[in-house]
C-alpha cells in the first residue's frame, strides 16, 4: 500500500496530463487545502444513486462516482431498515459550480467563516463525486444540528461498514483545516474501517501511510499528504 501511495503522488507530478487525469479518478485520492484538482477535472463514472434526497436538491447534484453511488444505495437501505431516513443533499460538483458558491459565500459572510466550511474551486472533494453531503428527515438542511439526530448517530457507527467515513470531524480540525461537518461523508473503500477504528482523518492516514518513502519526505507533490 505504501508503494501504491508513493507511487500515485510521484506519479501526478511526472507524468503527463492524460495520465495524472487517471490518478485523479483513485477512490483514495487526497484533496484538502494543500491538494487541488484541475479545473477541467470530471469523473468519467458519474451515476445517480437511487436513494431519497432533500426536496431543493438539483439534479446535477445528485451525481456521484459509480463505486460511491451503489455504496450509498446500500447504506441508506441499511438505515432505512433500521428506522433511519437518511437524505441526500450535495454530491458532484464541478470546479465552477464550487468557483460560484465560494465566491457567493465569501460575498455574503467573510473569509474566516468561509475558510472553515466552504473549499476553493478544486479544493472541493465534491468535485471527486466520492463525497456527499447528507441530512435526514428530521434535519433536511446542512446544520450543525445533524449531530444531534439519531441519523448522524447511525452514520457515525455504520458509514464505514459501506467504505465511508465522515471527512471532516471535530478532532481533525487541525488536520484537515475545516471546521466540524457532520454531514460531509466521504468513500474511500476498504480504508474506512480502519481509519473509523483509529479516529483517523484521510490526512493523517496518508501521513503515516507514507511517513518512511524517502521521495515524498525530500519533495513536495501537486498530490502530497502535507
Amino acid at each position: 500500500m505504501r508503494r501504491f501511495l508513493a507511487a500515485l503522488l510521484i506519479a501526478a507530478v511526472l507524468l503527463p496530463a492524460a495520465a495524472q487525469a487517471d490518478l485523479y479518478d483513485s477512490t483514495l485520492i487526497l484533496v484538502n487545502k494543500q491538494n487541488s484538482l484541475p479545473q477541467d477535472y470530471e469523473p468519467k463514472d458519474l451515476s445517480y444513486p437511487d436513494v431519497a434526497y432533500a426536496d431543493f436538491v438539483p439534479e446535477s447534484r445528485k451525481q456521484m462516482r459509480e463505486v460511491a453511488a451503489r455504496a450509498l444505495e446500500k447504506m441508506f437501505a441499511a438505515a432505512l431498515e433500521d428506522g433511519i431516513e437518511l437524505l441526500g443533499i450535495s454530491g458532484y460538483r464541478s470546479y465552477w459550480t464550487q468557483h460560484e458558491i465560494y465566491y457567493r459565500r465569501l460575498e455574503e459572510t467573510d473569509l474566516e467563516y468561509v475558510s472553515q466550511y466552504v473549499a476553493m474551486p478544486g479544493q472541493s472533494e465534491h468535485q471527486t463525486g466520492l463525497a456527499m453531503d447528507v441530512g435526514s428527515s428530521d434535519c433536511p438542511f446542512l446544520s450543525t444540528d445533524f449531530v444531534l439526530t439519531d441519523a448522524y448517530a447511525w452514520l457515525n457507527q455504520h458509514a464505514h461498514e459501506y467504505g465511508y467515513i465522515i471527512r471532516y470531524t471535530e478532532a481533525g480540525i487541525p488536520e484537515t483545516g475545516y471546521a466540524f461537518e457532520p454531514w460531509h461523508i466521504r468513500y474511500v473503500g476498504d480504508v474506512a474501517t480502519e481509519l473509523w477504528a483509529n479516529g483517523m482523518t484521510l490526512e493523517a492516514w496518508y501521513r503515516q501511510r507514507l511517513s518512511g518513502s524517502h521521495p515524498v519526505r525530500q519533495r513536495r507533490f501537486a498530490l502530497s499528504a502535507w
